[in-house]
């Protein structure tokens, strides 16, 4: 169950101390501030996968796959609307002036259409994942 809950937590606490940079106005150089997010992002995804997988010595490149699928669906669900809500935002809201490539892409669709596409993307790989652990590790 860990394995699961472990990505939402991380795209909340990504989410909280993304807040705290925003605020602080720290690493507002050119771009310094998706290098922060992207750095913390990947920290976090270490020690989910590592709490996840912690026990098993046969870890593969196609687990690791899955789970990275995984992890970021689950930030893709969760990350924008916690840092919407911190902020005082709409829960919807999205930046039209935004640089990042994937907040350009995603902003073609509508905010809700994305989640949904997030959870059913997470909700596969999930179950692949749970699959893996049960049968193939």
């Amino acid at each position: 169950m860990l394995t699961i809950i472990a990505p939402i937590a991380s795209a909340i606490l990504c989410a909280i101390i993304e807040f705290i940079r925003i605020e602080l106005s720290f690493g507002k150089v050119s771009n310094v501030n998706k290098l922060w997010s992207i750095t913390i992002g990947i920290l976090f995804f270490m020690v989910c996968l590592s709490v996840s997988v912690g026990y098993y010595d046969d870890l593969l490149p196609h687990h690791v796959l899955v789970y990275s699928i995984y992890f970021a669906a689950c930030r893709g669900m969760f990350y924008d609307v916690m840092l919407n809500i911190l902020r005082g935002l709409e829960l919807d809201y999205k930046s039209g002036t935004t640089n990042s490539r994937i907040d350009q892409f995603t902003n073609k669709y509508s905010f809700w259409m994305t989640k949904a596409i997030y959870l059913i993307i997470a909700l596969i790989t999930g179950y692949i994942w749970q699959r893996l652990l049960l049968y193939s590790i």
